[in-house]
């Protein structure tokens, strides 16, 4: 057994105290722009969380949170009784060589539909926790000082004090390379979906989605006349494999890999590989909708794809539906520089320019502080919600198996025994609770049947008392 790596011989990894960063979050990417630089070998044990604690003068829980969000993304393996081991599967291109950037964490600043309320509503965020008067504030002292330059025509590219505050926040949380210039501010991420279809496909290519997956993409494909390719999804994501061996070859792979939609599992380490590399072999696009990645309950929300990807092949989708509110329509696109004029032309072919006052009033919302707080709490908020719900939803396995990786918004009841869904979900809406059918989210027939359960919106009581009504729809089934 190789033995444990000196701290010594990890250079450059210091904590800083007195940044805003916490000392778990600075550990982790510390170790982990080590790992990526190579100068942490493949196999090499670390220290033990004890003695790295010691080393480093700080708590083992805050080591050991560190180092899980490691072994979340892949990064390193926990063996029992043998230690914390640095990744055989990390890619070569990933290391040295790979022109990955390193994270200043002296500057970071790294934080831990319906209006009406109908139940388990898919993508509706908990409205009534919103902080209104503060948004209001900001709405109002954006149009006593800036009214005029607000009411006009914006840049295509989008309201730029939005487009840095933007880029510093993805650049920070999520792990993406990127600068301002290379965001574009989109009316919603639909629109943007729709923009990558047009300006990468031509009439004919293949588009490949996930399935189950996500309808949005399946329409953004439909309009620009693209044929579509469903690849399966198990429980490590997209199956790759199966996306390598198509014929013809997908000239665009759309993807949702933090927290796969509906199903919400992980895109592991390998097949983030094999989707970069072929990616870049076959000139094709990937797709990164990265739609509520900030919902992640047991551990920091995981890195971007799009950060890691060293051919410059990713096109990186963000959305403010899920973390503000969906009324909002204000989503944004991160683009290789290559792109960055094709999209804008393209845009402004399009109708549907987000309003200027509504990007201002975000660009405030998040240069001051009340974002990042406002995801905090919901962090809370949500993950509350969503273990009263799988406790709810036990009483629910005679008919159902429970999916849900505790991230997201939703969960996906699937069905067990031979029941119709769409009789399920008439017979609920009666009843008033809104949901999904299961069905919708396959693109070819006689997939599984289910459920799909958004809980963001719902208070605990609420919670509670619709899927007793569920219980007693499944048990009249």
């Amino acid at each position: 057994m190789m033995p444990p790596i000196a701290i010594a011989e990890i250079k450059d990894l210091v904590l800083n105290r007195l940044d805003s960063v916490p000392l778990a979050s600075q550990l982790y990417l510390a170790l982990r722009q080590q790992i990526l630089a190579g100068r942490l070998s493949p196999a090499a044990r670390l220290p033990s969380t004890r003695v790295l604690a010691a080393q480093l003068g700080i708590g083992r829980n805050t080591v050991i949170q560190a180092l899980e969000q490691l072994q979340t993304e892949g990064y390193i393996e926990l063996k029992p009784g043998a230690g914390s081991f640095i990744s055989e599967q990390i890619p070569d291109h990933w290391r040295p060589g790979s022109d990955l950037p390193g994270l200043n964490l002296e500057s970071s600043r790294f934080t831990s539909v319906h209006g009406q309320n109908q139940g388990f509503c898919v993508g509706v965020p908990d409205l009534k926790a919103f902080p209104h008067k503060i948004w209001n504030r900001l709405a109002q002292q954006q149009s006593f000082s800036g009214v005029q330059n607000l009411m006009g025509f914006g840049d295509p590219e989008g309201y730029w004090p939005l487009r840095e505050a933007v880029a510093d926040y993805v650049r920070t949380s999520r792990a993406v390379r990127c600068r301002p210039e290379q965001i574009l501010i989109t009316s919603g991420a639909q629109q943007g979906l729709e923009l990558a279809c047009r300006v990468l496909l031509q009439k004919g290519d293949v588009g490949a989605i996930e399935e189950p997956g996500y309808r949005g993409m399946r329409r953004a494909l439909q309009v620009s006349a693209n044929t579509m390719l469903a690849v399966p999804v198990d429980g490590s994501g997209i199956e790759v494999g199966a996306l390598v061996c198509a014929k013809p070859v997908p000239k665009l792979v759309y993807v949702t890999p933090a927290n796969q939609y509906p199903m919400g599992v992980v895109l592991s380490l390998e097949r983030k590989s094999t989707l970069l590399e072929w990616a870049a072999n076959n000139q094709s696009w990937v797709i990164e909708d990265d739609y509520d990645s900030e919902y992640h309950y047991h551990h920091r929300p995981l890195a971007s794809l799009q950060g890691i990807d060293v051919h410059q092949r990713v096109v990186y989708v963000g959305s403010f539906s899920k973390v503000l509110f969906p009324a909002l329509r204000l989503g944004y696109l991160i683009l290789p520089e290559t792109l960055m004029k094709d999209f804008v032309a393209a845009k402004q072919q399009s109708a549907g320019d987000a309003a200027l006052h509504s990007q201002a009033v975000t660009a405030a919302f998040i240069k001051e502080g009340h974002f990042n707080r406002h995801l905090r709490r919901m962090r809370l908020n949500y993950a509350q919600k969503l273990q009263h719900l799988l406790d709810c939803c036990i009483a629910l396995k005679p008919w159902c198996k429970v999916h849900s990786s505790g991230a997201g918004l939703h969960i996906v009841l699937e069905f067990t025994v031979a029941i119709d869904e769409d009789a399920v979900a008439k017979q609920l809406l009666e009843l008033g609770v809104y949901c999904s059918v299961f069905k919708q989210y396959f693109f070819t027939p006689g997939k599984r049947q289910g459920l799909v359960l958004g809980f963001a919106n719902s208070s605990v009581t609420e919670i509670t008392d619709k899927v007793k009504l569920i219980l007693a729809v499944l048990s009249s089934n």
